[in-house]
């Protein structure tokens, strides 16, 4: 059995199976290190999406495997565009630092058992996973995966499919698994801060803090006050996409032809 330890989390007893050891483990070592597994397998992911996008770059004439007749279409560029982007910002560059040497060494360097709320910890991660699949289901679904780039910008984004190959249900994949990101980099932010603040052993003051649990507890916090809005902003835009809303559509214009499907041009007119 975990004795509490000064200043730690929680005892609890040691998990027994392999599967409540290894995959649904609430320790902290384990749970980065899952961290850093679904970061490299985005890693590599995101080299092929890379990859696809320049080949032609070095051989113009190279018949591309997944793609019909081996060619990639202006239009499958640019959903590569947009996956790669999302991929290695979010699941790479977002989860690796913050998530994965965070939470195997944050508990260490401050002296922690564990960290604040272990089972919120496996969550985080469990649900990080999840929206990697989401995203990716994008590329199985009709018209592929969006167009609109990892920034997503309105009203590309909110119009739906009629503003595009991927524009339809690979959009709203994006979106909500997106969403599901923002919610798992909530969940471990909340983890963060609390850890570094209530978790510290004794004498450890934050000002006696090694830099690196500085940075992890400052980017909790921007995390925490950028992801919340980022949150908002998916269920905004998902609810144009899906409920009729004009929270990125404005409300006193309407699209020619892009709403109804008739004009190629889009052009805008004044609601009267």
């Amino acid at each position: 059995m975990v004795t509490h330890e000064e200043g730690g989390a929680h005892a609890h007893h040691p998990p027994t199976g392999f599967i409540r050891k290894y995959i649904f483990s609430t320790d902290h070592k384990v749970i980065g290190i899952q961290y850093f597994l679904l970061a490299l397998l985005s890693v590599f992911i995101g080299m092929a999406l890379s990859l696809f996008m320049r080949i032609h770059l070095a051989w113009p004439d190279a018949h591309i495997p997944f793609f019909k007749d081996g060619i990639i279409t202006p239009e499958q560029y640019l959903a590569l565009m947009t996956m790669h982007g999302t991929i290695m910002v979010f699941m790479v560059l977002t989860t690796a630092p913050q998530s994965g040497f965070g939470n195997y060494f944050l508990p260490i360097q401050i002296g922690a058992a564990d960290m604040a709320f272990p089972v919120l910890n496996m969550l985080s991660f469990w649900v990080t996973f999840v929206s990697l699949v989401v995203m990716l289901a994008a590329f199985f679904v009709t018209a592929g995966a969006p167009i609109s780039g990892w920034t997503a910008y309105a009203p590309l984004s909110a119009l739906g499919e009629i503003a595009g190959p991927g524009q339809g249900t690979g959009q709203t994949l994006w979106v909500i698994g997106l969403a599901i990101f923002c919610l798992a980099t909530l969940l471990g932010a909340l983890n963060f801060i609390t850890t570094t603040i209530d978790l510290r052993a004794r004498g450890l003051s934050l000002l006696r803090m090694p830099l690196t649990c500085w940075t992890w507890f400052v980017t909790a916090i921007l995390g925490l006050l950028a992801f919340g809005v980022l949150l908002a902003a998916c269920i905004l835009l998902l609810l144009d996409r899906v409920a009729g809303t004009s929270f990125f559509i404005p409300g006193g214009l309407y699209v020619s032809g892009v709403l109804s499907g008739t004009s190629p041009n889009f052009p805008l007119h004044t609601g009267g």
